[in-house]
């Protein structure tokens, strides 16, 4: 019943009734009931032989037909949206993605070859070596098409393609055909004829084997690449330009046969791998997709026999995919009339060429298991796995085990089953794999390249899922199997290490058990991707709380030193010292090897970490300090031969703890309002400029006592915290260097713009702006005069003025508008200062002012008697003082004087 509903739905899978695909359906094709169906549709799923196509209703196909229709692997056994999937499957490939390794072992290349066409404004030479048949050809038609497919070339462009080795004893011949010639160029042109790099013009030219050419013909060609200009072969005077794009290949080494000028100018060298270095995956994908191209010729289907594809797949084929090409194609003439009754072609091995079959040995062919036969399409489907069970033959572990230099050897057999170390920028990815990565460099710093993470991600599957035919392979070599795990163990620690710890990590978190086949071919897949060396004989750890805390600090370190000298352990901030322990001990049991152990921590006593370690016939030095420059220092020692104690004691000296406060050097910029009058006037100063401001400026305003600017400068202290950018008041206090802005120029209008200067550079336009607006609608003289707090302003300013009036009157002096309001504003404040009993007491010199003023002082007690008896005050000397300081600075006293 099984077989029969499986061949339903491979028959109607392959006729594309996909809508019939559904338990109901098959239940009233095969005449069964629906819970039979269902129970035996549940077999067909877990042997992987159908697919389960979600949506309402529930479909099943035929997992075979559908890669066979699509040339595509499905993987898992479930597809989620069919439509999508179809729509996807059904899109033919562009360009580098037909290419066999675009997203493996070519995909830096790719990528190279992608940058270089598309290089503003007209794409970059590019030359491409290696040896024949490695598909450098190919290589360039498809960076042609990914230039037409992205638009950097027009969709009527060419791709024309010289080989220039069959011109390599006609090098004039050769010059013809690039260049063009005209009509009597040479004998036989009759007529004018244009070159390859005018055909190409827009287009790629690809000049293969470019080694035949001449040097006389390498010349004209660079100077063509450095003008797109060139002229035809038998006239000299026309110039011909082409905007072409360059394209060389060559078998040779560019250094030895290719002038050092056309060099020069190909700055893109790229050389394509040989078939063997591609890889195992990469090269049974070029296996299968010739046979498929076969298939489609001769309209039947292929099997092959396992020692037949076995022997193909070992073969070195010292002429590549071109000399594999050739073989796979003489193997299906050979077969051809070798028809089953199901019409199929079978290849076995003895349809090889005699070349082939001369190099193997008869043992080898007694040694190949022999199995069903491997149909194309099963291959395919079984790629990413089945690869492992064709390539170890029974000589695998006899080699591995018995090698001298075991590394050397477990590396050269990782590189023959995984290939080289390759890059990979495919979408296909696995959460298990990611996990995997993301465990391994957190805790063993083993770091994958970006570029080679996806490949690394699909080998990695690729031995999660081996299947049991794969592992049955190996029934039997359970001893050779542990024989390989043990020298890994001591020679290569880290990465067996590394590998339990991924086998712990499964086994608890996603409940995946690794069985020893796969432990080994995970360690073979570390050892050719980490540059892991054998453990040395002292070894570091760091041991810290928060994530990546102690990670980061070894990372760190064993970049800065270039070798790895530190592991290190993570741990959550509120683990106790106990689980903290426990979780180093289990570590600790791993370290296997090593005589000398130094651990740093950043929490506990030494004793309590001492007590709690649960290692043997190790020597432990143990720091209770945790940070990058105690790290380095140690680190930087362990490789070399210092005793531990010397280590430790040169490490201890150099991290002592020493400090410096460095004050910030980016001072606050300040403007500070002082004035003679008293530091409530410059309150108000300060708070009208304050108010002037815009919001989010940081420029501060301080008050700050007159005297103390006049008698100790730039010692005050407002000078050390900020930088002052000018002062505002009603008296200059005469400060070397730093701009002073009288009040009465303020309120006059005559120095706003002064500063505006001094805070243009810390304000936007448009703060300025603003600034300017405010500060002319909120200096006025009434505004300042707002600052008295128990005198009515406008009657005493009417008073003062009187007075002021007088006292001109008296000195026969007429005093400048700014020495007026200076005066009203001081004199006011004053006035008040003295009904409030806090007037002034202290002017400098006070004993020369009143000799030498004498005068002075008179003229201002008469002028200013009424103001006194009005107000109940008397106007001592020392303001008498302040106010000559006024008087003194007027332009018109000093003219008189």
């Amino acid at each position: 019943m099984k077989e029969n509903l499986y061949n339903t739905i491979h028959e109607w899978t392959s006729a594309k009734r996909f809508e019939d695909l559904t338990i109901v359906s098959l239940s009233n094709s095969l005449s069964l009931p629906k819970n039979t169906i269902t129970f035996l549709l549940q077999d067909l799923l877990k042997e992987g032989k159908i697919i389960r196509v979600e949506g309402k209703p529930l479909r099943f196909m035929s997992r075979k037909a559908l890669e066979s229709l699509y040339t595509i692997s499905i993987p898992g056994n479930k597809i989620k949206d069919f439509d999508i999937w179809l729509a996807t499957a059904q899109k033919e490939p562009l360009d580098f993605e037909k290419l066999v390794g675009y997203d493996g072992s070519l995909a830096a290349l790719v990528e190279q070859c992608k940058a270089t066409i598309a290089y503003p404004p007209c794409g970059l030479p590019l030359m491409l070596t290696g040896e024949t048949g490695t598909g450098k050809s190919y290589i360039a038609r498809l960076t042609y098409e990914y230039a037409k497919n992205h638009s950097l070339l027009k969709p009527d462009s060419r791709f024309v393609s010289i080989n220039c080795s069959e011109y390599a004893n006609n090098p004039e011949l050769l010059s013809a055909n690039l260049f063009g010639y005209v009509k009597g160029a040479f004998t036989g042109a009759d007529q004018d004829t244009p070159g390859l790099l005018e055909l190409a013009d827009g287009g790629v030219l690809f000049l293969d084997e470019v080694h035949n050419l001449k040097g006389e013909c390498q010349e004209k060609l660079f100077h063509f690449m450095d003008q797109s200009l060139y002229h035809r072969m038998g006239d000299n005077k026309t110039w011909y330009t082409s905007q072409v794009r360059l394209i060389f290949a060559t078998t040779e080494d560019p250094n030895k046969v290719l002038l050092k000028t056309l060099q020069r100018r190909i700055p893109m060298n790229l050389k394509v791998p040989t078939l063997l270095q591609r890889g195992t995956i990469e090269k049974i994908q070029i296996i299968y997709i010739l046979f498929r191209n076969e298939e489609k010729r001769i309209k039947r289907r292929i099997k092959v026999s396992p020692s037949f594809f076995q022997l193909l797949l070992s073969y070195p084929f010292p002429e590549n995919i071109g000399g594999l090409k050739s073989t796979i194609q003489a193997c299906c003439v050979q077969a051809l009339f070798q028809v089953n009754m199901k019409g199929e072609i079978e290849i076995e091995a003895h349809n090889l060429p005699a070349s082939i079959l001369e190099q193997t040995s008869i043992s080898s062919l007694l040694k190949i298991q022999s199995g069903d036969w491997i149909y194309i399409d099963d291959l395919k489907q079984n790629l990413e796995s089945e690869y492992i069970s064709v390539l170890l033959d029974q000589d695998f572990f006899h080699k591995l085990i018995g090698a001298e230099d075991f590394k050397r050897a477990a590396l050269s057999a990782a590189e023959t089953v995984f290939g080289k170390p390759a890059a990979n920028s495919a979408d296909m990815c696995s959460k298990t794999a990611s996990a995997l990565i993301e465990t391994i460099c957190a805790h063993y710093h083993m770091h994958v390249l970006n570029q080679d993470k996806e490949s690394f991600k699909k080998q990695i599957i690729s031995i999660l899922s081996l299947p049991l035919k794969t592992r049955l392979i190996f029934k039997g070599k359970e001893e050779e199997i542990c024989t390989i795990l043990d020298r890994l163990k001591k020679e290569a620690f880290r990465t067996y290490s590394a590998v339990l710890q991924v086998k712990e990590s499964l086994k608890n978190t996603l409940n995946i058990s690794l069985d020893p086949v796969q432990c080994m071919l995970l360690s073979l897949l570390f050892l050719k991707t980490f540059p892991i060396h054998k453990i040395p004989k002292r070894m570091g750890i760091l041991l810290a709380h928060g994530p990546s805390s102690a990670s980061s600090i070894a990372v760190c370190v064993n970049e800065w030193l270039g070798q790895h000298v530190f592991d290190a352990i993570d741990m959550p901030y509120f683990m106790s010292q106990e689980q903290c322990l426990e979780q180093l001990n289990t570590y600790l049991k791993k370290m296997e090897g090593i005589e000398e152990l130094f651990l740093l921590v950043d929490l506990g006593s030494l004793e309590e970490v001492w007590k709690g370690l649960k290692i043997k016939n190790v020597n432990i030095g143990i720091i209770n300090t945790l940070h990058l420059k105690m790290a380095l220092s140690i680190g930087q020692e362990l490789p070399g031969s210092k005793s531990m104690e010397e280590i430790l004691e040169k490490a201890k000296d150099e991290t002592k703890v020493s400090y410096r406060i460095e004050y910030n050097r980016e001072k606050r910029k300040l403007v500070i309002c002082s004035c003679a009058s008293g530091i409530g006037v410059a309150e108000k100063l300060k708070s009208v400029i304050l108010d002037s401001l815009p919001e989010e400026c940081m420029i501060e305003v301080l008050s700050y006592d007159y005297n103390s600017l006049l008698q100790n400068g730039i010692q005050n202290s407002c000078f050390e915290n900020y930088e002052v950018l000018c002062v505002v008041g009603t008296l200059n206090p005469n400060i070397a260097n730093l701009p002073f802005i009288a009040l009465d120029d303020l309120i006059l209008q005559e120095s706003r713009n002064t500063l505006d200067q001094y805070l243009a550079p810390y304000l936007s336009a448009s703060n300025l702006d603003e600034f300017k607006k405010n500060i002319v609608k909120n200096f006025s003289l009434s505004n300042i005069m707002n600052a008295l707090t128990i005198l009515n302003p406008t009657k005493l300013l009417e008073h003062v003025a009187d007075a002021i009036d007088r006292l001109q009157n008296e000195m026969h002096l007429s005093l400048s508008n700014n020495t007026c309001f200076g005066l009203y504003v001081h004199v006011s404040c004053l006035i008040e200062r003295l009904v409030m009993n806090r007037g002034i007491e202290v002017y400098r010199d006070i004993e020369g002012f009143q000799t030498e003023q004498k005068l002075f002082i008179e003229l201002v007690e008469r002028s200013f008697a009424a103001v006194e008896s009005f107000y109940g005050v008397r106007i001592p000397v020392e303001e008498i003082g302040y106010m000559f300081d006024y008087v003194k600075n007027d332009k018109n006293y000093q003219k008189r004087v």
